[in-house]
């Protein structure tokens, strides 16, 4: 594992409503959704969750970092997963870029030479990455899209912006709360199905 930076604060709180941000059709990984849709925003973004089932403590949601995820198979890579700022405490990887539907959290300063690549997400799976030395010309799964709804831009995966959810990673000692596409129960090794509540994710132009 990587050692962990120290807390960046990167996100300010907004009472106002999620902007909406200037996107273009673009891409499989955006068939189905809106016009305005694209896999290729023309900014770095973050990103923050807002529940769909509760009420929300402000109008734009927690706020969702790159943290430790269950042990890979690999030793030449970690695997990361998409978790909430609140729990994780850290934020190595301070935003995102997407690229024809290819999603990357771009490292900080500590993170230097390493990437992060995204893969195929399955029903029930977490949202996550391998870490590992950077790559050139790396091929990625193209399935992820900035979603265009409402006046607000939503992320969405394998077409779907509606079923995330953010469930509680187990086992400990890494306590941590992870962005889950289509939570299932017969996942208890990576997260504990009864603790999963429905969010929305979206998306802010990132101002470094």
């Amino acid at each position: 594992m990587f050692v962990l930076s120290a807390i960046v604060a990167l996100f300010a709180a907004s009472a106002s409503a999620v902007p909406a941000l200037n996107t273009r059709q673009t891409g499989a990984s955006c068939a189905g959704l809106s016009s305005g849709s694209t896999d290729t925003p023309a900014y770095n973004f973050t990103l923050t969750a807002l529940n769909t089932t509760l009420p929300n403590t402000n109008a734009t949601g927690a706020p969702l970092v790159l943290g430790w995820g269950p042990a890979g198979s690999s030793p030449a890579s970690s695997d990361w997963v998409i978790s909430t700022y609140a729990e994780w405490h850290s934020n190595e990887w301070p935003y995102f870029s997407l690229q024809s539907g290819a999603l990357y959290p771009i490292p900080g300063p500590d993170e230097e030479g390493l990437g992060a690549y995204d893969y195929d997400i399955a029903s029930g799976a977490a949202i996550g990455f391998y870490v590992l030395p950077a790559e050139s010309g790396r091929d990625n799964p193209e399935i992820y899209c900035a979603a265009s709804r409402n006046g607000n831009t939503l992320l969405a995966v394998n077409n779907d912006a509606d079923s995330f959810s953010l469930c509680q990673a187990v086992p400990n000692p890494y306590p941590n709360n992870i962005l889950v596409w289509q939570a299932k129960a017969d996942n208890s090794d990576v997260y504990d199905f009864s603790t999963c509540y429905g969010v929305q994710v979206f998306l802010f132009p990132y101002d470094d």
